[in-house]
């Protein structure tokens, strides 16, 4: 009996560490396998010319395809920076410019998931955004800064053709919400 009893304890401190352990991995997991399924429905995109959703039930399509070769990331851009995008992947910012429109382009990306790499970069990285139409568009980084997002802002302009990635700040806090934002700064060159 008391073997059974230790059996049965041992068990449901397995599942029950198994839950919380899923619970504490489960956006990472999600950001994951969401991408599989992004490259996926982006290369449908390439294919077609027309944007793919990645399934049924999601509320945007990928947009760009963001490729950083020293450190080995390549990650579909989803076009709006609604909840829902954001937690899937990085998103572009409506309101900025398209690689190919030559104006400064605009991405965020959660610093805890898919925007871990951003912490990495230093100046003179190179980054590169393919668009629908199989084009790469490269940029270097030159620039790496904190701002508040409850006194400064960021001009955009039609003229600078930039890059910009934006990530909450500090990377390794507790507390969600603060009003500082990293943003690296990245300018368009031709290859």
């Amino acid at each position: 009996m008391k073997r059974y009893f230790l059996l049965l304890l041992a068990l449901i401190l397995l599942l029950g560490g198994g839950y919380f352990a899923l619970e504490a991995f489960k956006i990472e997991i999600k950001a994951k396998i969401s991408q599989v399924l992004l490259k996926h429905s982006w290369k449908k995109t390439l294919i077609s010319g027309n944007f793919q959703q990645p399934w049924s039930s999601f509320d945007g399509n990928p947009i760009l395809l963001l490729h950083i070769p020293k450190h080995e990331i390549t990650q579909v851009v989803l076009k709006g920076t609604s909840g829902q995008s954001l937690a899937f992947g990085p998103s572009y910012h409506l309101e900025s410019f398209l690689p190919f429109e030559k104006g400064t382009t605009v991405i965020s990306t959660h610093r805890d998931t898919h925007g871990l790499f951003i912490k990495k970069l230093i100046k003179g990285d190179l980054i590169k955004l393919q668009d629908q139409y199989k084009k790469w568009h490269s940029y270097s980084v030159d620039d790496l800064f904190i701002l508040n997002v409850r006194k400064d802002t960021i001009a955009l302009s039609e003229y600078d053709e930039r890059l910009l990635i934006i990530t909450c700040y500090p990377f390794d806090t507790l507390i969600a919400g603060t009003p500082y934002r990293y943003v690296v700064s990245a300018k368009k060159y031709l290859i």
